[in-house]
């Protein structure tokens, strides 16, 4: 059986991560809970018997039926944070990424992930990300201008 790396008892939380960054004509897709107003990169779970990458095309299959091609790696982020009241860390590998086919997601797209009626998957502009609460928060100054090398992020949220 395949387990996400996800780990937690009583006090603490552990996981690891694959994140999409899709950007097209100045806009980054992002997701967000239907009616809500953090943003977030779509991805998910890595599970024990994958790569990143593979994660990474088999959840934006899953979320958006779209097929993706991972460009690179652009940065690795270890980000610890609560969780009521638990101690909560994640390890999330970011990857650049394209669709095979810019159809699958159209410019106007707008609607709710195909394994989750309650997370909404939307274009937004890069400008104005200052403007919203997204995640990660490095996200508002690293998206407009990605660096040709991988970075790496410690983040306490």
């Amino acid at each position: 059986m395949k387990r996400d790396w996800f780990f937690k008892d009583e006090t603490s939380l552990c996981n690891v991560r694959t994140v999409g960054v899709l950007i097209r004509n100045d806009k980054i897709l992002l997701q967000r809970e239907a009616g809500g107003n953090e943003y977030a990169l779509p991805g998910g779970h890595v599970k024990s018997d994958e790569t990143s990458q593979q994660s990474l095309i088999r959840e934006y299959k899953e979320e958006t039926n779209a097929n993706i091609i991972c460009e690179r790696l652009i940065w690795v982020e270890e980000c610890f944070w609560k969780w009521g009241n638990k101690d909560a860390s994640t390890i999330a590998f970011y990857y650049l990424i394209k669709l095979a086919d810019n159809s699958d997601i159209p410019d106007n797209y707008c609607e709710p992930q195909k394994d989750n009626c309650n997370v909404i998957i939307e274009w937004v502009p890069i400008e104005n990300l200052r403007n919203l609460i997204v995640y990660p928060k490095f996200l508002v100054e690293k998206a407009p201008a990605i660096s040709n090398v991988t970075e790496h992020f410690v983040s306490y949220e």
